[in-house]
């Protein structure tokens, strides 16, 4: 046997032993029902084990254990319970970012939408520039002259930018002067641009 509890048998027995001779057997001997709170019930000198508020722990040990059996059980619960929340709002986000992800391709696709239809239209409105261009290409000079001075001098440049250089200066001649110079403001400004 090794431990400190054979260390305490032994002592045990070696007083009992030195008791025996010195002629106190009947006093040293301890009761026949409780062996062990004899070798336990104290401490032997210098041997540092535990006495009797041991033993009055052992006897509250169960309640204690069932303490803290259902504190770690509260613990456990409240656990998954954060657990489940955690669960829910990822769940959450997780919907949220799938959402989200399908707006910004809706988004996108509707911003391509768009650029297509803006191309077109441009195409259009050129197209239609250059028709009406060259309908006052085909007037006289007086008369293109007269519709191009009612015209604002952006919109009247638009078209003269889109016709033949000899009959854009026919036209022009047959304006107003103060229309044909705010056109060749805004002609020379956009080559300008272009350079």
């Amino acid at each position: 046997m090794r431990g400190p509890g054979a260390l305490s048998l032994l002592a045990a027995c070696f007083i009992t032993a030195g008791l025996l001779k010195a002629g106190h057997v009947v006093a040293a001997l301890p009761e026949p029902a409780s062996p062990p709170a004899a070798v336990t019930g104290g401490e032997a000198p210098g041997n540092g084990e535990p006495g009797q508020a041991e033993a009055g722990q052992a006897h509250e040990s169960p309640v204690a254990v069932t303490r803290l059996a259902a504190e770690l059980e509260r613990q456990r619960e409240l656990l998954a319970r954060r657990e489940a929340a955690l669960t829910d709002r990822e769940q959450l986000l997780a919907a949220l970012e799938e959402r989200l992800r399908e707006r910004l391709a809706e988004l996108a696709a509707a911003q391509r939408r768009l650029e297509e239809t803006a191309v077109l239209v441009d195409d259009a409105a050129a197209k239609d520039v250059r028709r009406l261009a060259e309908m006052y290409q085909q007037m006289k000079p007086k008369q293109a002259g007269q519709i191009f001075d009612q015209m604002e001098p952006s919109f009247a440049a638009g078209f003269l930018a889109e016709m033949r250089p000899d009959a854009a200066a026919l036209v022009m001649a047959s304006m107003k002067a103060e229309n044909a110079y705010a056109v060749s403001l805004l002609l020379a400004g956009r080559n300008a641009q272009r350079k």
